[in-house]
């Protein structure tokens, strides 16, 4: 019987140790979500900045294109029609990597939550587990323990008048 009562304890101890592991296991993973979501506006930023750089260059190629050929930038509408194309352009691009990068960083937030409901659930699940493997054994040991005739024995009362005080201490 003492067999018993010790392998549902370390049944107990180790569903809960491996709800722990789990739920560490789900904990990193959403960690490791948030730095990749941290990096990739980091990166984002980082594309946003070369994109500007790029559109600034055209338009300062643009500006030195209109001294060489000795144009007014103003008024000459081939190199307007230029700036303005490249501009329109990159705003699009601008716009398209906006888009992505929103729809990208909510799956990483939901892949977030959905890592942090797996640890949640994990050490849930871990409780549940211990507890069932403690019941069941309570259950078993009840059914093999043998019945003695020690302890509690409540009182014998049929009537209020007669109340029998043996045996119940």
């Amino acid at each position: 019987m003492s067999l018993m009562i010790a392998s549902a304890i370390f049944s107990a101890y180790g569903s809960i140790q491996a709800g722990k592991a789990r739920s560490a296991e789900a904990r990193a993973q959403a960690e490791q979500l948030r730095v990749q979501k941290a990096q990739a506006k980091l990166t984002a930023m980082q594309e946003h900045n070369i994109r500007s750089m790029n559109l600034r260059t055209l338009n300062n190629i643009n500006t030195s294109f209109t001294g060489v050929m000795g144009r007014d930038s103003g008024s000459d509408r081939s190199l307007k029609a230029i700036r303005d194309r490249a501009t329109s352009e990159a705003r699009i691009a601008e716009d398209r990597a906006r888009s992505q990068f929103i729809a990208e960083q909510g799956q990483r937030t939901m892949g977030i939550q959905l890592a942090n409901m797996r640890a949640s659930n994990a050490r849930r699940m871990a409780l549940i587990n211990a507890g069932s493997t403690l019941l069941t054994a309570g259950a078993k040991y009840s059914t093999v323990a043998p019945k003695t005739s020690l302890g509690f024995k409540p009182l014998n009362v049929t009537s209020p008048k007669t109340v029998d005080f043996r045996g119940s201490r």
